[in-house]
């Protein structure tokens, strides 16, 4: 009798915490869920976020393509202006929202060990602090009570084959009559009986909208199914999807939505022949004693090899095409009914111009070795020229002439060694060191540029792994730096952590960003950081080869086994990417800066309320370069800092309120002094500063 007293106690001690509270979220749980720094910052700020499953990872495809997907989906999800929240469960904790090292840990997990979680799975993989990818059931429960009303798959689950007599239905059908979140998919995985998936759907009530052109429901590899199934609703586009959402929630109707939408024309497979290659799957599985959640992963194995691939490449598209629609929806749910919902913040970012900029990157010590003979040979020979040595890096340059210009208050947050290269970039930097951290066990990051006679660079030997060191740690210590910047310009030698991190803070203090990207190598290292770079980037300063990269990376039709482009073809990636970075600056070496954005050149960059100016049309204009000839020697002595210097007289043109035109100017003066100097930012540039009228 005293035990059952004692349970009784405990059960009552439980049921008043529970009244308390009206949930079981007590601390642990709360620590259970770990949200993502991107998917933080969205819903501190209103943005849409797109949740996205994670078995398509785990047991879905093999590596790595798995990961390729994964990446492509996400950035497919960033590119309509959404965030993407890959939901997974890691050392038992559940996580909304993955960076790429997570995403590729998931990749190269073992299928074995790593559980394919349904809803029924989660506490069980929570409890015993495994690795879990999520189905569709489970992505639905984690979305909703993460206040996502949206996520993105390949397929839902379905009624198997044979499902009247084995009673095997996906819980992802029991889950969509439950749950309220919308599923864009493309319809039911064609391993399964999509007639009765259907018909079990309509029990469950759940509304099924063909997005498309016909009401003919997509059976995922092809775009309609053989026996050409036709479902009850139909919408054209995004925008009246989204009102199909909105109108499911303010009705309060506790059901989830399918919006199912068809596989792009060109990757679709034959329904016929996709038919006879899942007849083969279902025999082979049947022979190897498949059951329970191991047949889908089994089939769409056998698939794969059945079709030579084919089924895996529709797979990798349709995907990628159902995140892109879900983002839109996400978008236009917010633009239409959500004003707190912007599609891009990057209009909202302000220009404080009493204030300083603040520049985070590269901190070296240059030699530039320049050769005078006509020709480099690579046989052996010793060629006549010169050597020099000089504090550079992109970050400390930029920081350096904006601080030459007239910018005092101008801060670098980079790291040095103790040595003596470190000791002469703080003397080049004076109070614009103050937030320079010196280590001990490191030695400074250094340079060495190969030129030829006419200053061209040919190739670059770099020693930079203290940059490494530019942690989100280091930011954090000089956070109010960052915080009450007029402009943060950021280089590409950052870690990618650290990127993310100084992305976040602009997003929430508003800032606008400027990007060089350093070379082909780092040129989209913001892009794939996260999608907040669409919330603050304004400004990418790319050469030709990093411009194309960074074309590619959009999507953008490049030409193939083309080094070097002529100045139409420039010009048309350069407006294609505007239409996501609103200015483009792309340096041209000899030929100038050609400058592409929505609006005209005797337009300022900001209005007088230091709001970023942007009208419709994008309009592109070349200035071309000055030439500053020392001596009548016509001789170059400095290339590495040449763009830096542009950079910089651009954003103090800024500072001082000029137009488009007068920063050119300003900013073409300081590049042309730097080329004709010995040293990278040359001193002569405080000279250019009296030239201005504020």
């Amino acid at each position: 009798m005293k035990m059952q007293w004692t349970n009784f106690q405990r059960l009552f001690k439980i049921v008043k915490r529970y009244n308390s509270t009206n949930s079981f979220q007590t601390s642990s749980v709360y620590r259970t869920f770990v949200y993502g720094n991107e998917v933080k910052v969205a819903k501190k700020n209103g943005q849409p976020i797109v949740a996205l499953e994670s078995t398509i990872i785990t047991h879905g495809m093999p590596y790595p393509d798995n990961l390729k997907t994964a990446i492509k989906v996400e950035n497919a999800v960033r590119a309509k202006g959404a965030v993407p929240a890959t939901i997974a469960i890691l050392n038992g904790q559940i996580h909304v929202g993955l960076s790429q090292e997570q995403l590729k840990t998931l990749a190269q997990s073992d299928p074995v060990k790593t559980i394919k979680c349904s809803r029924r799975d989660i506490s069980s993989i929570v409890s015993q602090k495994l690795n879990g990818g999520t189905t569709v059931s489970a992505t639905m429960l984690i979305a909703n009570l993460s206040g996502i009303p949206i996520m993105a798959t390949g397929g839902i689950g379905g009624v198997h084959r044979g499902g009247e007599l084995t009673f095997d239905i996906s819980t992802d059908l029991i889950e969509l009559g439950r749950t309220p979140v919308a599923v864009v998919c493309s319809g039911v995985k064609s391993i399964l009986d999509i007639e009765k998936t259907l018909e079990y759907l309509e029990t469950q009530g759940v509304p099924v909208i063909k997005i498309g052109d016909t009401n003919h429901f997509p059976a995922f590899y092809c775009i309609e199914t053989f026996q050409k199934i036709k479902v009850p609703h139909r919408v054209s586009d995004s925008k009246e999807a989204a009102n199909v959402l909105k109108a499911q929630k303010e009705l309060n109707l506790q059901t989830g939505l399918l919006f199912a939408v068809p596989i792009p024309q060109k990757y679709a497979l034959d329904p016929k022949e996709i038919e006879l290659a899942i007849c083969k799957a279902l025999e082979n599985a049947k022979s190897n004693h498949v059951s329970g959640k191991s047949v889908t992963p089994f089939l769409l194995e056998e698939l794969n090899k059945i079709t030579h691939g084919q089924s895996l490449q529709a797979n990798m598209a349709l995907i990628e095409n159902n995140a892109n629609m879900a983002a839109e929806i996400a978008v236009n749910l917010g633009k239409k009914h959500f004003q707190s919902f912007p599609s891009s913040n990057s209009t909202k970012c302000q220009l404080k111009s009493e204030r300083n900029p603040i520049v985070i990157g590269g901190a070296v010590m240059d030699t530039t070795l320049q050769v005078k003979e006509a020709e480099i040979k690579d046989d052996g020979r010793t060629h006549a020229g010169r050597s020099r040595e000089s504090c550079g890096g992109v970050g400390r340059n930029v920081a350096n002439a904006l601080i030459s210009l007239g910018l005092n208050g101008t801060r670098l947050i980079s790291v040095i060694g103790n040595d003596q290269p470190g000791k002469a970039i703080i003397k080049s930097l004076g109070d614009g060191s103050q937030t320079v951290e010196q280590l001990t066990n490191m030695n400074t990051a250094r340079c060495t540029v190969i030129i030829d006679y006419k200053g061209e660079c040919h190739f670059v030997i770099g020693e930079m792994e203290i940059l490494a060191s530019i942690s989100p740690n280091l930011i954090k210590k000089h956070q109010s730096f960052v915080e009450n910047a007029s402009f943060i310009v950021l280089d590409g030698n950052l870690p990618a952590d650290t990127i993310r991190y100084v992305l976040d803070l602009a997003a929430c203090s508003r800032i606008p960003v400027w990007y060089e990207p350093t070379d082909i190598n780092k040129a989209t290292k913001v892009f794939e950081a996260k999608s907040q770079w669409q919330n603050v980037l304004h400004f990418i300063s790319p050469n030709r080869n990093e411009l194309s990269v960074i074309g590619k990376y959009f999507g953008i039709p490049i030409p193939e086994n083309k080094s070097i482009m002529d100045l139409e073809e420039v010009k048309i990636i350069a407006e294609q990417v505007a239409e996501f970075i609103p200015v483009v600056v792309g340096t041209l070496g000899s030929q100038g800066v050609l400058i592409v954005r929505k609006a005209l050149g005797n337009d300022p960059f900001y209005d007088k309320e230091g709001k970023l100016i942007a009208n419709n049309m994008i309009t592109s204009r070349l200035y071309p370069p000055l030439s500053y000839i020392s001596d009548d020697s016509n001789e170059t002595f400095n290339v590495s800092g040449c763009g830096d210097c542009l950079t910089a007289g651009i954003i103090y043109g800024i500072h001082k309120n000029l137009d488009e035109r007068g920063c050119l100017s300003l900013a073409l003066k300081a590049a042309a002094l730097s080329l004709t100097s010995l040293d990278a930012v040359p001193s002569s540039l405080s000279l250019l500063c009296n030239d201005v009228k504020c």
